[in-house]
């Protein structure tokens, strides 16, 4: 075959096979399009629901660390009144306690590991308080119930709400020079279990039951 006839048929090839490869070309190409549209819809998704997730928390544990506050603070506030010999119902006490329990409820389901105990841990401090407060008209006369109370109150349980705010906030990857959380709420549970033993005595038990509702 002569090298004219030769080059026209190799042209004439590549041409039947450029004509057949184009829209299997464009198919792949388009099919990697749609490919990669997919794929950033997704990152976008996940990105979104991320948001939402962290946006959700936030709102969250802003309530939580608020009705914590709430609670310590309608505690410490009824102990002053009643030191003061004031007439206290105790209803904001009751309130701000049932709001923090659902607040705390909600909140178990979202929690990670550590911030999940350090927020159990001062659940139970404010249990402790709650239960100081309500045996405090059985012990009308008693200084060291009071003083106790007082205290706790004042420091132990001002120290684990400040506590749980940290914690929360760790959660959410606020960037702050964090406590160590583990070894405080270690402490924080000492100083709980300790007043809890010195009730368990029965030192400071009423003659009847050892607590008395507030009227």
């Amino acid at each position: 075959m002569a090298g004219a006839d030769l080059t026209a048929v190799v042209v004439a090839a590549v041409g039947v096979t450029g004509t057949m490869v184009a829209p299997l070309l464009a198919q792949w190409a388009r099919r990697q399009e749609l490919a990669e549209a997919a794929g950033r819809a997704e990152l976008q998704l996940q990105q979104d629901r991320d948001e939402g997730d962290l946006q959700r928390r936030r709102d969250m544990y802003a309530v939580l660390n608020s009705a914590a506050r709430a609670y310590r603070t309608a505690g410490y506030d009824l102990v002053l009144a009643l030191k003061r010999g004031e007439s206290a119902d105790g209803s904001a006490l009751e309130a701000a306690r049932s709001f923090y329990r659902d607040q705390y409820a909600q909140a178990q389901m979202v929690l990670p590991g550590r911030a999940l105990n350090i927020a159990s841990e001062v659940n139970h401090c404010l249990s402790l308080g709650y239960r100081l407060v309500r045996m405090l008209p059985a012990h009308a006369g008693h200084q060291e119930a009071w003083s106790r109370t007082e205290t706790w109150f004042r420091t132990p349980l001002a120290e684990a709400v400040w506590l749980l705010r940290h914690a929360l906030r760790q959660d959410l990857g606020v960037l702050d020079e964090y406590p160590d959380l583990v070894d405080l709420g270690a402490q924080l549970r000492a100083a709980r279990k300790r007043v809890e033993r010195e009730l368990e005595t029965g030192r400071e038990q009423s003659p009847s039951s050892g607590s008395q509702a507030i009227s």
